[in-house]
């Protein structure tokens, strides 16, 4: 267990709960928000430990769980099948738990101080058995110790939430000053004061980092229907770009580290003022650092001046946000982009040197009344501009401008079974949309790109093995804890 150690002090447990789901990856994916109040408590002057059930490697048990890890820090995380939920039975595919196993879980609570508190961050609303068993073991552990949820299931459904996980507390939004207030009520008196604080993300409470995460700014200021960074994270904020710089200097001299991907939800916005400029702070560092963006970036503010300083500062994983081809449907999802614009910024990237195997291109699949033609024109586009397209399945989310359309399109019970939300499903995809119909798509994606793709710019990936249909690939879903970072669809990583 890694935990910071402090005399007479109350004691904060900060949980990750396991993944369950059908396929999971990890991209770049770390509990940022949890590892952001961590550091808040931390420098409060609290006392405060972590405990990732997802993360084998740290967290498993002596040996620990280290996967096959790609060259820019990704890799395939520790499963263990378990049953499946009735309304998922008819999936041809092994239900999974993501991340250590319960024994280990228990031997960890076992091995630190009673903990005064315990802060239990969710992601997925279709994660929520993870969650639940997860709060089910704390509280047989540590029955007299309140427990807070908090996290996008959390936010987006609490009553759920309340009824299923049976936390003591449901925490709704982001973690704020006055949560911080709230503890220190809670726990009877302030900790004592720390002589120095660091304003950094509880990273100390994992042993070995392969990558890191880093956010310039809060929220965005678009309002896509099918996404909810609107509902997690109201507003748009910017963080200051001289701490930013810092802050990464910091992390890269702490831990090694040269890979960090951006969990930004709109990094270019108001690029001039944010993003070239912490570009350019450390420009000459000698850093030789590699960014990475799985959450997307907007098309229409990629200019060529942008183009070059991403170049320059060492990204290397481009994922752009066109979503369809189709001007109506372009029009109904809030007119970020054309085709014109898509071409525009190619033309961008390639001139300052990106290759277009350093380009993937997300396209949405399974919105309520779509059309498959629309997906393969869609498909068909970006593949005769010599970059790859990713099929990202739409999964629903409660609240958001989509979601009661999303609930009269789909033969499932969105709105009272959450395991439903589950992109598997194809939820909204309805006769027109279907698994085969999708399978036939990404063949030809994969056909186009056989001799060599890289999944995260550097690795061919593997194809599904044909004695192991279940297996399938990875999806790539990002996870983060409560955050504007959030996908309203999981990918499949073809």
């Amino acid at each position: 267990m890694f935990h910071v150690k402090q005399s007479r002090c109350p004691h904060i447990l900060l949980i990750n709960p396991w993944i369950t789901d059908f396929a999971a990856y990890n991209l770049w994916a770390r509990p940022l928000g949890l590892l952001e109040i961590g550091g808040m408590l931390r420098d409060a002057g609290f006392q405060v430990t972590l405990i990732d059930c997802v993360d084998a490697e740290n967290f498993g048990n002596g040996k620990g769980y280290r996967g096959k890890i790609g060259p820019y820090g990704t890799g395939k995380l520790r499963r263990t099948p378990v049953a499946k939920p009735p309304i998922l039975a008819h999936i041809p595919r092994k239900f999974c738990r993501y991340g250590i196993s319960p024994g280990e879980f228990r031997t960890h609570l076992a091995s630190i101080p009673k903990p005064d508190l315990i802060l239990v961050t969710s992601i997925m609303t279709y994660w929520y058995p993870g969650v639940r068993e997860t709060i089910e073991i704390l509280k047989d552990h540590f029955p007299k110790t309140p427990v807070w949820l908090g996290g996008i299931y959390a936010t987006l459904i609490p009553r759920h939430a309340q009824e299923v996980g049976r936390p003591d507390r449901v925490i709704e939004g982001p973690f704020a000053r006055k949560h911080l207030e709230e503890i220190t009520d809670l726990l009877g008196s302030p900790p004592p004061a720390r002589l120095e604080t660091t304003g950094l993300p509880f990273w100390e409470g994992y042993k070995t980092h392969h990558f890191l995460c880093v956010r310039t700014s809060h929220g965005c200021p678009f309002q896509c229907p099918y996404c909810a960074s609107h509902l997690l994270f109201p507003g748009f904020s910017e963080e200051p770009v001289q701490s930013l710089a810092r802050d990464i200097v910091r992390l890269h001299d702490l831990y090694g580290i040269r890979d960090f991907a951006f969990f930004d939800d709109a990094l270019l916005v108001n690029a001039s003022s944010r993003l070239l400029p912490l570009l350019e702070n450390l420009r000459g560092k000698g850093l030789r650092l590699r960014f990475h963006t799985p959450n997307g970036i907007h098309i229409r503010l990629i200019t060529r001046k942008i183009a070059d300083r991403l170049k320059d500062a060492g990204f290397v994983t481009l994922r752009l946000s066109l979503e369809t081809v189709s001007p109506e449907r372009m029009r109904r999802l809030g007119s970020k982009v054309t085709l014109a614009e898509f071409d525009r910024a190619l033309d961008c990237l390639v001139r300052a040197g990106f290759s277009r195997e350093d380009i993937k291109v997300y396209l949405l699949a399974g919105l309520p009344g779509q059309s498959y033609s629309e997906i393969e024109a869609s498909v068909a586009a970006v593949l005769a501009r010599g970059v790859r397209p990713s099929l990202a399945e739409y999964s629903p989310i409660p609240w958001t401008p989509l979601w009661n359309e999303a609930v009269k399109a789909s033969p499932y019970p969105l709105a009272t079974e959450p395991l439903t939300h589950n992109n598997i499903l194809l939820p909204c995809g309805g006769d027109e949309i279907t698994k085969e119909r999708l399978d036939t798509l990404k063949q030809r994606i994969r056909a186009a790109f056989a001799s060599s793709f890289p999944e995260d710019g550097a690795v061919k990936p593997e194809l599904p093995p044909q004695e192991e249909p279940d297996e399938g690939h990875p999806r790539e879903k990002p996870a983060d804890v409560g955050e504007p970072g959030y996908i309203a669809f999981a990918e499949d990583t073809e």
